[in-house]
């Protein structure tokens, strides 16, 4: 992997306020992968106890939009331009933990994957467009 794309990822990583406060910690960043651990807290459940679903896409767009993100030029960016997520079964644990994986890259848009674990078992899997941008300064 290009190191340049890899350092600058993870430096938008460190400046991101909302991926900050999601707290994800990057565990792989290769071309067309990314992986990382979310913890999970208390005020991230819905009534029932279970983790809110809004709280797994917003993991899934970040996880499958770095995935892209390592596909795309350092002259470019970008932008979710779709995201369906599946929920599959409740997330109830203290973590999750979740694989991104580019299945298309383009000149123009990249489609990638994420699947999330919570306690080794596969709790949502979504997919998304994203469109290569030019950044905005």
């Amino acid at each position: 992997m290009n190191t340049e794309v890899k350092e600058r990822l993870l430096d938008r990583v460190k400046t991101n306020p909302y991926v900050n406060h999601l707290g994800v910690q990057f565990t792989t960043v290769e071309d067309g992968i990314v992986e990382a651990r979310m913890p999970l807290h208390d005020e991230q459940r819905q009534y029932s106890g279970v983790i809110h679903g809004g709280v797994l896409a917003a993991l899934a767009d970040t996880i499958a939009g770095f995935a892209a993100y390592t596909m795309t030029p350092l002259d470019k960016d970008v932008l979710t331009a779709e995201l369906k997520v599946s929920f599959l079964r409740a997330a109830w644990g203290k973590e999750l933990i979740a694989k991104g994986t580019v299945i298309k890259p383009g000149r123009h848009v990249h489609f990638s994957e994420c699947e999330i674990y919570c306690d080794d078992k596969l709790v949502s899997k979504a997919s998304g467009t994203f469109s290569v941008v030019q950044p905005q300064v």
